[in-house]
């Protein structure tokens, strides 16, 4: 129970609090809720929870445009809810028997701390020969219940150290799965992937998620609308308030099948090398993420990301419509305006990250299909041998001494039962992009 009368808990204290709760299970992979519960904590401490607003934190937080609006984007109501969750899950469990507590009390982002009661510490004394206890209104003797004791003491001393002897070699089995990892050595994923392998650098895949509106567990999702400040979505949303009578808000609960398979397809690729992936929403990459790390995107074209926001030059595009084709705004010598047709077409464009020798990769479908094939593109050595062959036509006919590091791939992909048959190169443009240093 909380004690209210307790002495004054020093900042020092929260703050490790803290730390032992971001390094627990509950969220050390949820970077999102981390930068959350970091955030209110920080602004707590240094007076500052004046600040602690849903449309300040919607900003510095989960990196919304100023035209944010929380009436219409529920982020932060959203993942307020669930850090919630996650710390109560954390205090019945790992945190059970914590002194302080953190909580961030339901309709305010303001987070309180407090002190439990402790039991006494002390080893509870032994029981004497002639202690006796009730049973059924009979004084009988504790001592002739001292073998049963034993007994389930013992029984259950057993059983702590077969836990510990199986977590010991689980880890030892663990430890020995990362020394025999292996960097991929080939050749043939160089031009795309060698910066995400150098030692040290830290890489993020970021799975696009597309915009649905929710009301009363009716969800609905409009191909032209992709983000909530779309400004179509009002008036489309009016009309669908007025027949159902209800107030839809903007709610992110789905991902494409191409994009879940294409997220398998890239994990178990970095599983096979020595380098972690880090997975999240790509509404949860903000600028810190593409300044400091390789950030690979995963996502429909047709959905919104923090890669559209980059002032990187880009020669394919797509109809926001329901319009499949990709456009080529820069067309070279046999080249096509529009591909689309019966294939489905896919964009896989490497762009320099914020510093020097960092990467952003972007694959990107005009159907979830297709984003899948450019996942299956990218991971496969075959593929990005035809690749490299492109790539060194291109370097020679420019009399260059090396290819351009930038550059766009256009990809043709056949969909037979909802999955890419066949996956081809159709064309790659250069891009003049000056690294960044």
């Amino acid at each position: 129970m909380i004690n209210e009368g307790t002495p004054a808990i020093t900042p020092e204290q929260i703050l490790e609090q803290m730390n032992r709760i971001l390094a627990s299970r509950h969220l050390r992979q949820a970077r999102s809720l981390e930068k959350f519960l970091s955030y209110v904590i920080e602004k707590k401490l240094a007076g500052d929870e004046d600040e602690l607003k849903e449309y300040t934190i919607g900003l510095e937080v989960f990196a919304r445009g100023t035209d944010y609006d929380p009436r219409r984007d529920a982020v932060v109501r959203v993942q307020a809810n669930m850090l919630r969750k996650r710390l109560a899950s954390y205090y019945e469990n790992e945190g059970r028997t914590d002194r302080i507590v953190i909580e961030i009390p339901k309709g305010h982002y303001i987070p309180q701390f407090q002190l439990k009661d402790q039991a006494p510490t002390g080893e509870m004394p032994a029981a004497p020969d002639d202690a006796v206890e009730i049973i059924d209104g009979a004084r009988t003797p504790l001592r002739r219940y001292w073998p049963t004791i034993l007994r389930v003491a013992a029984t259950f001393i057993l059983g702590l150290l077969t836990a510990i002897a199986y977590q010991s070699y689980r880890e030892s089995i663990e430890a020995k799965m990362r020394t025999t990892r292996k960097p991929i050595t080939d050749e043939a994923y160089s031009p795309l992937w060698d910066k995400f392998f150098d030692p040290g650098v830290e890489n993020i895949l970021a799975y696009g998620t597309p915009q649905f509106f929710s009301a009363n567990g009716v969800y609905l999702r409009d191909v032209e609308i992709n983000s909530p400040q779309d400004e179509r979505a009002a008036a489309r949303l009016n009309s669908l308030k007025k027949a159902f009578h209800h107030q839809f808000e903007p709610t992110e609960v789905y991902t494409g099948v191409g994009e879940t398979h294409g997220v398998y397809l890239l994990t178990k690729f970095f599983s096979k090398t020595a380098k972690e992936l880090q997975v999240t929403r790509s509404r949860m990459v903000g600028w810190n993420e593409l300044e400091n790390k390789n950030v690979i995107f995963l996502s429909s074209m047709r959905f919104h990301t923090l890669a559209k926001e980059l002032p990187y030059p880009s020669d394919f595009t797509i109809n926001p419509g329901i319009d499949k084709g990709v456009y080529n705004m820069n067309p070279q010598e046999g080249e096509e305006r529009r591909y689309g047709g019966n294939s489905d077409y896919a964009v896989i464009t490497l762009w320099p990250g914020k510093l020097h020798q960092r990467r952003i990769l972007v694959l990107s479908g005009a159907t979830t299909w297709a984003t899948l094939a450019a996942a299956e593109y990218v991971t496969n050595a075959e593929y990005l041998r035809r690749l490299n062959s492109h790539l060194e036509e291109c370097r020679i006919k420019s009399g260059r001494a090396n290819h351009a590091p930038y550059f766009q791939i256009l990809l043709r992909s056949d969909v037979k039962d909802n999955h890419p048959v066949s996956i081809s190169y159709v064309t790659h443009h250069d891009l003049n992009v000056p690294d960044q240093r």
